[in-house]
């Protein structure tokens, strides 16, 4: 997207930009001056793990009860923030992630990255990873550039095969990467 990207070029490319007029505004301007761009796959790897989503599961098959897990980053950086959510099954290293999936975040803007599509209706999703994840169950690891980040989790647990019957959302518990958890 860099080099005469154009806000009609980025909603051609399916993504979900801000409905209103102020947030809009914003990423113009952030298109137009060059600081919201496409990755290249190589270069979109972390700079460093910021923090753990203790608990991730997204399940479309096999249950009654489907789920998919959506974590939530706000970048309170003055910059645009590189923002990785790497998802790993819970018997497993944090070396093999079974699916990844960044998103380049303007300023004072939040991103929801998810296991996989939900319909709008419940959230509106920025980001899966490819493919999507479907049968999984485990943790996330979220990573950034720049350290200035909120972030928090929450599972949707739905009925029917477009989840359109919300039963329930859950908030899974978000602790410093590579930090003990307090008990709180």
């Amino acid at each position: 997207m860099a080099g005469g990207t154009d806000m009609q070029e980025i909603i051609k490319e399916g993504l979900k930009v801000p409905r209103d007029a102020r947030g809009r505004q914003r990423l113009a301007e952030l298109v137009e001056r060059g600081e919201f761009e496409a990755l290249d796959p190589a270069a979109a790897l972390p700079a460093r793990p910021r923090y753990l989503v203790t608990f991730m599961r997204s399940v479309t098959t096999a249950f009654r009860i489907r789920s998919a897990t959506v974590v939530t980053v706000t970048n309170q950086a003055p910059r645009p923030n590189l923002v990785t959510v790497s998802y790993f099954l819970g018997f497993s290293s944090n070396t093999t992630p079974v699916g990844a999936t960044s998103f380049v975040i303007p300023p004072d803007f939040s991103v929801d990255f998810a296991t996989r599509n939900l319909p709008d209706a419940l959230t509106v999703v920025n980001s899966v990873p490819n493919p999507e994840l479907t049968f999984d169950e485990g943790r996330a690891i979220v990573s950034s550039r720049l350290p200035q980040i909120g972030v928090s989790s929450r599972i949707y647990y739905t009925a029917g095969d477009g989840d359109e019957e919300l039963l329930a959302i859950t908030d899974s518990k978000v602790v410093l990467f590579d930090q003990g958890n307090n008990g709180d």
